[in-house]
């Protein structure tokens, strides 16, 4: 039936629609970062509050740098804002070339996609953030005197803010690739240890010096999303063998 899909539409009809998602998602972005822009200066001012104890002071070597700060930190954010429609957007690109099974298999887990990258966001940025900013700063004053980049910065702030949501989303994604057999409960089972060790070996390289308990609290969440995800993948195997029983039995 996918296959049948794809034929339907030529390549010039992909790259038309391709053409047609790409300007929604412009427009979106644009209008978005164009009503964050005005209101900037509230966003940068939480943006700095991770390094208000250090009373450290931004600083640029370019004339346009402080221009284009604002625009990067307006685009991201607009980004954010609208990313719904942008993921919306990107499953719409694709649904032509799914199945029915697939197509519910999408837009059913898409509000779920959207929850877990911002929660992740927000818990990196209010827990994980100060902390790996603190190791990072208090570890340079030692032989240094810091000079923070405003660009470089907020680019920091975003990528790590992002990388976090996105390290929240693996343990779905491993749910959904154990719904459609290609993970199995017993191999996620096996990696386990792997995960524990890898997990906590990057806690202690970023914010050992934050202590016991914010270790913990940091790691907690990834690793029990991962043992969860392990149950249910476990018991979605048993339904399935289940359902091929009852077939078999009928």
């Amino acid at each position: 039936m996918a296959g049948e899909n794809i034929k339907e539409m030529s390549v010039v009809d992909h790259l038309s629609e391709l053409r047609r998602r790409l300007i929604i998602i412009i427009v979106c972005v644009a209008v978005a970062a164009g009503l964050v822009y005005d209101k900037v200066d509230y966003l940068i001012k939480i943006l700095m509050s991770p390094i208000a104890k250090f009373n450290l002071d931004l600083v640029y070597f370019s004339i346009t740098e402080g221009f284009t700060t604002r625009m990067k930190i307006s685009l991201f954010a607009g980004a954010m804002f609208v990313s719904p429609i942008i993921l919306y957007q990107v499953a719409a690109f694709i649904n032509p070339g799914l199945t029915k099974k697939e197509k519910r298999l999408l837009y059913k887990n898409l509000v779920f996609i959207i929850i877990l990258l911002f929660a992740g966001m927000t818990f990196g940025y209010i827990l994980l953030l100060p902390c790996t900013l603190s190791f990072l700063i208090s570890y340079g004053q030692g032989y240094m005197t810091p000079l923070l980049l405003g660009s470089t910065y907020f680019n920091f702030i975003g990528i790590f803010s992002f990388f976090i949501g996105v390290v929240f989303l693996i343990p779905y994604i491993i749910i959904l690739l154990g719904k459609m057999s290609l993970l199995s409960s017993k191999k996620l089972r096996k990696w386990r240890r792997y995960i524990i060790i890898f997990t906590l070996t990057l806690e202690g390289l970023f914010i050992f010096n934050a202590g016991l308990v914010t270790c913990i609290l940091a790691a907690a969440p990834v690793l029990i999303l991962y043992e969860i995800s392990i149950w249910i993948v476990y018991f979605a195997e048993r339904r399935r063998l289940v359902k091929d029983k009852n077939k078999i039995q009928s």
